[in-house]
Parts: C-alpha cells; sequence; structure tokens
C-alpha cells in the first residue's frame, strides 16, 4: 500500500516539474506572488509573536500563567490553565502561531499530550488583523463586515473546543518546570534562531500552494469543484474564489470579494476559520514534530468553519453584512 502511494505522489512530483519546465514563466510568477504574500502578510504580522512566545516559554512564565486560567479553561475545554495562555496568544497573532505554541508546551513538558492534543484544534485562529485589515478593510471593502466574520470566528472556535472538550482536566496539574538558564542572550539567540527557521519552512509551503493552485487551474483540475459550488452558490465567481481558498485562503478570499451574492460573508468567513490546505500544511509542520495526531485538529477545523458559515448566515437574516 505504502509503494503504491509513493509512487502515485512520485508520479505527480514530477508532473509538476514537467508542468514547470514547459512553462516556467506562468509559474515563476505565482512562485513571486507566494513569496510576496509571505514577506509583506505573514512575516510581519507572525514573527514578533514567534519570538516573544518562545522566550516567554523558555523563561517559564507562561507555566506561572496557568494558574489563573486553569478553573476556566477545566469548564470551558477540559485542559489546564496553560490552554488558556495558548489560545489568547493564538487569537491574536493568527496561524499558524496557535500549532506552534501547543506542540512547544508539549515538547517542554509543560502540557500532557491529551491537553496539546485538543489545544491544537481551538487553539488553531486566524489574527484579528488579517480578519479586519486585510479581508475585511482591503478585499471585502467592508469593516462591518470584517468585524462580523472576526466575531463569528472565535465564537465558532471557543464553541468547538466546547463541544470537543471531553473529559475534564483534573484539578492536579503537574507542570514539570523548565532547567534554569543565566544566558539571557542564549534564550534570545534560540528563540530568534528557532522563529526564523519556521518562517521560512512556512514561506516555502505558502508558496508552493500559490504554483499548486496555478497548475491545478491550468490542468482543469478546478472545472468540477467550480462547477459544484456553483449550483450551492448559484454564481461562478463565488465558487471559484471558494475553490481556490480550500488551498489558500487569501487568494479565495481575495476571489470571493468580488462577488456580489449574498452568501459572499458567510462563505468568506468559512474560508478563514478552515484555513485551506496552505494554514493545514503550515499547522502540521509543528504537530508532527510534537507527533500529535492530527485527526482532532482536521476535525475541529470544518467544526469551526461550519459554526462560522451558520452564523454569518443566520445573521445575513437580520442585518445587511
Amino acid at each position: 500500500m505504502i509503494r503504491h502511494k509513493n509512487a502515485i505522489l512520485s508520479l505527480l512530483v514530477a508532473l509538476a516539474m514537467a508542468l514547470f519546465a514547459f512553462s516556467s514563466e506562468t509559474y515563476a510568477a505565482a512562485t513571486l506572488d507566494g513569496i510576496k504574500l509571505w514577506a509583506f502578510n505573514i512575516v510581519p504580522s507572525v514573527f514578533p509573536y514567534f519570538v516573544l512566545t518562545a522566550l516567554l516559554t523558555a523563561l517559564g512564565s507562561a507555566a506561572r500563567l496557568a494558574a489563573k486560567c486553569a478553573a476556566l479553561t477545566r469548564r470551558l475545554f477540559g485542559c489546564g490553565g496553560l490552554s488558556g495562555y495558548a489560545f489568547f496568544v493564538a487569537a491574536v497573532s493568527g496561524y499558524p502561531s496557535g500549532s506552534k505554541i501547543a506542540a512547544e508546551l508539549y515538547v517542554k513538558g509543560l502540557v500532557s499530550y491529551t491537553d496539546a492534543y485538543k489545544m491544537s484544534g481551538f487553539c488553531s485562529l486566524s489574527s484579528p488583523l488579517f480578519i479586519l485589515g486585510t479581508a475585511g478593510a482591503m478585499l471585502l471593502k467592508d469593516r462591518a463586515a470584517g468585524l462580523a466574520i472576526l466575531c463569528a470566528h472565535l465564537f465558532s472556535v471557543i464553541f468547538t473546543g466546547f463541544l470537543l472538550r471531553g473529559k475534564r482536566q483534573s484539578a492536579a496539574e503537574s507542570y514539570r518546570p523548565l532547567p534554569a538558564t543565566n544566558s539571557a542572550d542564549n534564550l534570545l539567540y534560540e528563540a530568534v534562531y528557532d522563529s526564523v527557521i519556521s518562517l521560512l519552512v512556512l514561506g516555502g509551503i505558502v508558496t508552493i500552494c500559490f504554483v499548486l493552485i496555478r497548475m491545478l487551474e491550468n490542468c482543469g483540475a478546478f472545472f468540477l469543484p467550480v462547477k459544484f459550488f456553483t449550483l450551492l452558490f448559484g454564481e461562478e465567481t463565488l465558487a471559484r474564489g471558494f475553490v481556490y481558498g480550500l488551498v489558500e485562503c487569501t487568494t479565495g478570499v481575495g476571489f470571493a470579494a468580488n462577488s456580489l451574492s449574498p452568501l459572499k460573508i458567510p462563505a468568506v468567513g468559512f474560508l478563514i476559520s478552515f484555513g485551506g490546505l496552505s494554514v493545514m500544511a503550515q499547522s502540521l509542520v509543528f504537530l508532527k514534530k510534537a507527533k500529535i495526531k492530527t485527526a482532532r485538529f482536521f476535525l475541529s477545523k470544518f467544526l469551526h468553519a461550519a459554526f462560522t458559515f451558520l452564523i454569518l448566515f443566520s445573521l445575513s437574516f437580520l442585518t445587511p453584512l
């Protein structure tokens, strides 16, 4: 089974290489678009948070914050107090910071595997900067719609975490303290080094996704999905943006923003909460590194996106978004 899967993947990679060779100018432009998105959107919004959260974790500050959140997070998410810290940082900094924090806390022995497994789902959020600024103000040109998407996005992920919380974490939590370090310079170096490596990997994933979208489009792979979602949404522009967004969120939101469909805002909310294959791949870089199973992560992302869509769809009947 594994041999057959590897053979199929090898064939697809070889096909992608051939397409790139025959249309190098087209795919080089797509590569540049991916690099621009990474450099001008992802790096400014997440790099400082990567460094600062790494410093907080290494200094032991995150563990001390756990006691303040423990009672609430046990009831809400069935997890220890550190999940509250991780959720807050993820909600502020956006994808894929939550996955990175969940993995790091587990690797450093600050949370149990069960907690990290649960956190991988409800700590996967888009940043307010992206939702309000990029999606709302710049792409949709509607700040009110951006605010509605943000509220639905946050409520849905909290509800999803509550729905999947399972057994509550006991009050008697034990954390293994981090080894003391006497060198602040060393802490800063390690935090910056790890953050830079992580960002470079993320940039590569985003760029590959941009090229993949262009290849799939040129090969006609989007034809049937676009037709299917056109039947659901009643408009091809929104359908095409939705299909693109399932691969790379920002690209899809940009296309969907040109739609005149009343389902535009709920569809954009779904894409932002789901994140697309690009966000999935970025998150899995960290989750797989910590050997955290991803089944719950995928389920959480789908439920999060579905609840966001339903909330925004319901709001569209109450007030025009």
